[in-house]
């Protein structure tokens, strides 16, 4: 099942409150006996539409907001108020993990981006793990680890794959159960995730999993 989150971002509720209002405010007073309106003039039943539309997208905010604050308090993450160059950033193991969120459109849902440097790696290959869910497809590459095969389509030659998912990245994925997308480099681990209200595990969990493969792509280089 389809997580609803996808869906259901502030920019999405908005504009789906936007159409609403709008039919509304158009079809109403015609659809519906005047009398209704307490002999309020149309300028008046416009009015009071227009607040009301104003307040719906104040609530949505403020409502996302909220999602937003008590998923950083309850994480490992912490707001970077002194640069804003990053939405949150927590240290490990001297490793800089940030998130970030990101608009792609006037009609696309806000998206969080996890990621971590790579460092003193000049190998250059790319390895792709989307996240399709416990019971999800085979495609891509196989792994003999059932859990994770169904967990992620991996895309990749198989020798970069192969020497990727050590046990410890494979348990680390195996952890992972928010929809997204995973990309591996030779400058840095980046996980999407195609909306903005994740819970504070989900969010440490893909930390501390972007952290892991770093670390592992990282050990691979240094012994050749």
């Amino acid at each position: 099942m389809a997580d609803r989150r996808r869906y259901t971002g502030a920019q999405r509720l908005q504009l789906g409150w936007t159409v609403i209002v709008v039919v509304s405010g158009v079809l109403a007073p015609l659809a519906v006996p005047s009398w209704l309106y307490g002999g309020v003039p149309y300028p008046g039943v416009l009015a009071g539409v227009s607040l009301l539309w104003i307040l719906g997208l104040i609530g949505v905010g403020l409502y996302e907001r909220n999602q937003w604050n008590s998923m950083v308090a309850e994480s490992s993450f912490r707001s970077e108020q002194g640069t804003r160059q990053v939405d949150l950033e927590k240290i490990v193991g001297g490793r800089s993990v940030v998130v970030e969120t990101d608009v792609a459109g006037f009609f696309a849902q806000a998206h969080t981006e996890i990621r971590t440097a790579i460092e003193e790696v000049e190998a250059s290959f790319t390895i792709e793990l989307t996240y399709v869910g416990v019971d999800g497809h085979s495609e891509g590459l196989t792994t003999g680890n059932e859990s994770l095969d169904e967990r992620f389509v991996i895309e990749g030659t198989e020798q970069n794959v192969g020497k990727l998912l050590s046990p410890d990245v494979q348990a680390a994925l195996t952890e992972v159960e928010t929809p997204g997308w995973c990309t591996v480099t030779g400058e840095r681990v980046v996980y999407e995730v195609p909306f903005t209200r994740l819970s504070a595990q989900e969010l440490d969990t893909l930390g501390d999993t972007i952290v892991v493969i770093a670390e592992r792509i990282e050990r691979v280089a240094a012994t050749g």
